[in-house]
């Protein structure tokens, strides 16, 4: 099974028990960017970490292997989680700042696999990749920017950025950057 087909999976299994999700990382950058291979599945579930068991729930009986408990601990204490589905790693991500919420009402209904799923936003994708700031991620903003031009709300991103690590950070510097370089 591809991280495609796994996240199909569990979009399936959180629509079905009305767990508000979102597929993210490179399988919803696929849907606005330039489709690249991943080995992950990036789920953001939009409950806070202290409302993290049903959900866990919901992907442990989907065939999530997970520690529950250490889950929820590090949902409620940092903000997510990592498991494992037929050996590949699936990272959740829960509500734990105020970008995060303001992207579950922001998401995309996509179809993958021909089910329809969610995803991020183009551009709550492309403020996670800044905040996560691996080469990869760059490589992924920079495409999104080059590919969506003016149909990416830019002004968003900065404002999410910032809001998140500052003004004054390199992330934050990062994103003027490739906004110059590549205008709408």
């Amino acid at each position: 099974m591809d991280a495609t087909e796994a996240a199909v999976h569990f979009a399936q299994a959180l629509e079905r028990a009305k767990v508000p999700y979102a597929i993210g990382g490179a399988i919803a950058y696929g849907f606005f960017g330039a489709a690249r291979g991943t080995h992950d599945v990036d789920i953001n579930l939009f409950v806070s970490g202290d409302e993290a068991a049903p959900a866990l729930r919901t992907l442990i009986e989907a065939g999530l292997e997970i520690d529950e408990p250490l889950a929820i601990r590090s949902a409620a204490e940092r903000g997510d989680a990592r498991g494992l589905y037929h050996g590949l790693p699936v990272d959740l991500f829960f509500n734990s700042v105020p970008v995060h919420e303001r992207a579950a009402r922001r998401t995309r209904q996509v179809t993958l696999h021909d089910a329809s799923i969610r995803v991020l936003s183009p551009e709550d994708t492309a403020v996670f990749k800044m905040l996560f700031f691996r080469g990869k991620d760059l490589v992924d903003v920079e495409r999104l920017l080059g590919m969506m031009r003016g149909a990416l709300d830019r002004s968003y991103v900065r404002a999410a950025i910032v809001e998140l690590v500052g003004e004054d950070d390199h992330r934050t510097r990062k994103w003027d950057e490739l906004t110059q370089q590549l205008p709408a």
